[in-house]
């Protein structure tokens, strides 16, 4: 694609004359009234200004200009490409529909594949899931969030079994790998970044490295994947191949766990990079890698409201959690009282008393008796303590989860774990619910459709 450089256009008009010369015979010019004006008394002459004031207006304006030209070139540039993996016939974003502007919360799974070699060290078309984060951006709270899912994390994988959560993505790609993450939090996925394995190194060098606080030497050579990390102690630049060694050690006490902080420290480490002024001048360096390098199926201008949000959000810095648990035989296995109140906080605004005290009642109008038992246990499932369920008559309709004095984010909590649900605010009736009920759930004949079946209960191997 070739650009045309409109700053450099040889047929652009020569600038208008200026200076004394042009002041002169503008003054000459008859009925001219400034210069048959009376002339004030010559005082003494003006003090040139000083240098470094001219400098404190200017170059101000100069980075303005070059933000706003790079910025320009970039948004230009993004409109032109599609990264892999973006269906362009879905609708876009309710919540990323303003360009630019966040409006409601969004959860992006980001996922890192591995490498899989068989006897002979060929390379197989089949990939683990070795990195798994969920970030939530939150224009409400105006923060980022995101909670790291160590690779060894005991979960039921949908229509497979209880496995090792890395092994979903070999089973079902990013698809199933969303549905295991979904059925393990209780949380809705509504995006994906897929980062391949020299992905992460190409995105690093793209931005000139980033500095890391090596906490301890690491070396490792693996002969068979054919990779070598060799790492110093203390503070240093890593370029992407040994950022991305430092991530991938786990040849220490905590195994998997210290991987996991490592990646939370690196995160940290590049939210901070992208928040610099000089991130603009390797915007189209990191676009060039972020294309050629990652599947997603966000557009284009969805992850530039996303990168946008990230640099103006001031809930303070990037808030980055491990997924509560124990060291099992061959497993993480998750704590899943912590975990309920770790994800209901994090993506929901739900607090652990909120989460014992509101109480949610459940109507089940859709003629199935299984679907009302299946929509209280999964509330039950996700920490809520106060759950009824009683059976009425509703004609048609939609399911609905009506807020009256739960908390709109506690609706919306209740309306996630639903399914697809219309949320709705206002006084109890005969119909939607008790007097004390803060949340009340009428299920209709769609309920048993659009349950998502988001349960975070205890993987069971039986």
């Amino acid at each position: 694609m070739v650009v045309r450089d409109p700053f450099n256009d040889p047929d652009q008009a020569p600038s208008s004359p200026s200076g004394p010369s042009a002041a002169a015979d503008a003054a000459q010019t008859p009925g001219n009234e400034a210069a048959q004006a009376p002339q004030r008394p010559a005082g003494p002459p003006a003090r040139p200004r000083p240098r470094w004031r001219v400098l404190l207006v200017a170059l101000p304006v100069a980075i303005v200009i070059v933000a706003g030209l790079a910025l320009g070139a970039y948004l230009y540039v993004l409109g032109r490409v599609v990264v892999p993996g973006t269906d362009l016939r879905r609708p876009a974003s309710p919540a990323l529909a303003w360009p630019l502007r966040l409006t409601d919360r969004v959860n992006v799974l980001i996922i890192g594949i591995d490498v899989t070699l068989d006897n002979r060290r060929r390379v197989l078309n089949v990939a683990r899931a070795d990195t798994l984060v969920l970030a939530s951006f939150d224009p409400h709270r105006r923060r980022i969030v995101a909670l790291s899912i160590p690779r060894d994390t005991r979960a039921e994988i949908p229509r497979v079994g209880v496995q090792k959560i890395n092994a979903s993505y070999a089973y079902g790609g990013p698809r199933l790998t969303i549905a295991t993450v979904e059925h393990l939090l209780g949380v809705k996925v509504d995006f994906y970044v897929k980062l391949g394995p020299r992905s992460f190194a190409r995105i690093i060098d793209a931005l000139g490295g980033i500095e890391v606080d090596v906490e301890k030497d690491m070396k490792y050579t693996d002969s068979w994947a054919g990779y070598t990390i060799d790492l110093k102690r203390g503070r240093q630049r890593l370029n992407g191949e040994q950022a991305t060694g430092y991530i991938r050690f786990r040849h220490d006490a905590l195994g998997d766990i210290g991987r996991v902080e490592r990646q939370r420290r690196v995160m940290h480490t590049l939210l901070g990079r992208f928040k610099q002024p000089s991130i603009v001048l390797a915007a189209p360096r990191l676009l060039r890698a972020f294309v050629e390098n990652t599947e997603s199926n966000l557009r284009p201008l969805e992850l530039l409201t996303l990168g946008w949000f990230a640099l103006r959000a001031d809930g303070g810095p990037l808030r980055e959690y491990t997924l509560p648990g124990t060291f099992a035989p061959m497993f993480w296995e998750p704590d899943l009282p912590k975990v309920r109140i770790l994800v209901a906080d994090l993506f929901y605004g739900v607090s652990e008393a909120e989460l014992a005290t509101v109480p949610i009642e459940v109507v089940n109008a859709s003629g199935h008796p299984a679907v009302g038992w299946q929509v209280a246990a999964r509330l039950q499932a996700l920490g809520f303590r106060t759950v009824r369920l009683r059976a009425a008559r509703v004609a048609g309709g939609v399911t609905t989860v009506t807020e009256s004095g739960g908390g709109p984010h506690v609706a919306r909590m209740v309306a996630a774990a639903v399914g697809k649900a219309v949320v709705t605010q206002g006084p109890s009736t005969p119909v939607s619910g008790t007097s004390s009920a803060g949340v009340t759930v009428i299920l209709t004949r769609d309920a048993a459709e659009n349950a998502q079946g988001a349960s975070l209960r205890r993987a069971n191997p039986h």
